[in-house]
């Protein structure tokens, strides 16, 4: 979708302590022939205050200061969530609703795996154009990859997973950023890769934890082979990048930042960097590299850093790449138009 009156408005995010990725090798965590494809110097880990819910609120409300927006003026939050999110049974965007909105607006909870954050931005967009006076939505994004449901060295290939929160508040009348183009593609067929062959149950049981994305992988190979899905994998990110550059009006080699999910090196190289065509050095992977990958919270954090690290100016046009399983992709396109006053 092209977009003429979308902007980005404000960005935050919230990272906890990092933790050495040297402590995990030396303790058997995670391996180092690994580390060395990966890349993967250190990772976020929460702490006992870290909760999911808290994280986001300070993200969130960070994002809100930052767009110079009040809580009346956000007619929508939406709550990007990988898994677990506090509690079970209980409506973790209503509470963030409360707390960083005062109750204004209206929230939902969205779970599209690692690519619920970037993908609201569709959705966010849509909703303040269906009615007059809908100015402004906020995005969250907020996870914890905690034992002993998952092992965050090892429940994935090619990446180690991160704890940490981010936020982003679109606008329909100014900001720093124009976003130009939001696409997202999905390819269905790909959902096995995330359950194997494993049966579905009534409720989470001791047996199915740690999540093991590994050994689901290798099981979903009876369904469908490997290098059928690296050719859809591929295809799928190329399709939604393709559309989102066409209908900005712009091409990969005009993009001055690329902002990629917190993958290892080799696993970024393969499924986005390659199939786009972008070197490595135009990426956010050397920070993401210090930080994990924080489920649907990379994208935002990843802005968030640019934009504090004094990287982004006037004239800069971005992509920004997401992916989730289900399979889904969501591509981005953003002009930056003026420097925020928080920018270094």
């Amino acid at each position: 979708m092209r977009y003429d009156d979308l902007f980005i408005a404000g960005v935050g995010s919230f990272l906890p302590k990092t933790v050495d990725v040297d402590e995990a090798i030396t303790a058997g965590a995670y391996d180092m022939e690994e580390q060395r494809d990966s890349g993967q110097r250190s990772v976020t880990v929460a702490g006992p205050d870290d909760s999911q819910p808290e994280m986001a609120t300070r993200a969130a409300r960070e994002a809100l200061g930052r767009s110079g927006r009040a809580p009346a003026d956000v007619a929508l939050l939406l709550h990007a969530v990988t898994s677990h999110n506090g509690l079970d049974g209980w409506n973790a965007a209503a509470h963030l609703q409360r707390r960083v909105l005062d109750g204004g607006g209206v929230s939902f909870e969205i779970r599209q795996l690692s690519n619920g954050a970037l993908g609201s931005v569709e959705l966010a967009a849509a909703y303040l154009a269906g009615a007059p006076g809908r100015d402004a939505a906020i995005i969250t994004a907020a996870d914890r990859f905690a034992e002993p449901a998952w092992d965050r060295w090892r429940s994935q290939w090619g990446l180690v997973f991160g704890d940490g929160a981010s936020a982003v508040v679109l606008s329909r009348s100014g900001g720093f950023a124009r976003v130009r183009s939001a696409v997202t593609v999905c390819d269905t067929e790909l959902e096995v890769l995330h359950r194997g062959t494993l049966p579905f149950s009534a409720a989470a049981t001791e047996d199915q934890y740690p999540i093991d994305f590994r050994a689901r992988t290798l099981d979903s190979s009876l369904i469908m082979g490997f290098e059928e899905a690296e050719r859809r994998i591929t295809a799928g990110l190329r399709a939604a990048a393709e559309r989102a550059l066409t209908e900005a009006g712009t091409t990969a080699a005009d993009v001055r930042h690329c902002v990629v999910p917190h993958f290892g090196r080799e696993l970024l190289r393969k499924q986005c960097l390659e199939p786009l065509g972008i070197e490595l050095e135009r990426t956010t992977w050397e920070w993401g590299a210090q930080v994990g990958h924080l489920g649907a919270a990379d994208q935002f954090a990843g802005l968030a850093y640019l934009t504090e690290s004094g990287q982004l100016g006037p004239g800069d046009q971005l992509l920004l790449v997401s992916m989730g399983g289900g399979f889904n992709w969501t591509c981005a396109v953003a002009d930056v138009v003026t420097d925020p006053d928080w920018a270094l």
